[in-house]
């Protein structure tokens, strides 16, 4: 059997993301947060693809100045990757939130970048 879980071609701001240039370099994660946890406020130099396998997550985006905030249920995802959509996300919910985090970048590439808010 074939379950497609996630497919996007914009981020959740509507911005087109490119593919680094480079050896390329898939990289799969199965990330827990801990209730009330959050992932400082970064940008993703390379594509990535969020799926939400358990809990609750928010995802919450800085365009234009202004925090756009969504929620993620389990089985739902969303596409990050590009620099003008820093974002953070944190679990307000009441259990932890595993997902499934996948990175199309390149060797040598961090996954992510702090950003100063």
């Amino acid at each position: 059997m074939i379950e497609e879980l996630f497919t996007a071609s914009r981020t959740p701001g509507g911005q087109v993301v490119s593919y680094p240039e480079g050896t390329p370099e898939m990289r799969v994660y199965r990330i827990t947060i801990p209730v009330g946890a959050k992932i400082p406020l970064h940008i993703h130099p390379s594509p990535v693809v969020v799926v939400v396998e358990k809990g609750r997550l928010s995802n919450v985006r800085i365009i234009d100045g202004v925090e756009v905030s969504e929620t993620l249920e389990s089985g739902e995802g969303f596409l990050e990757g590009h620099p003008a959509e820093p974002h953070y996300v944190i679990n307000r919910g009441k259990r932890p939130v595993v997902s499934l985090v996948t990175f199309a970048s390149v060797e040598g590439m961090p996954n992510q970048v702090l950003v100063k808010p």
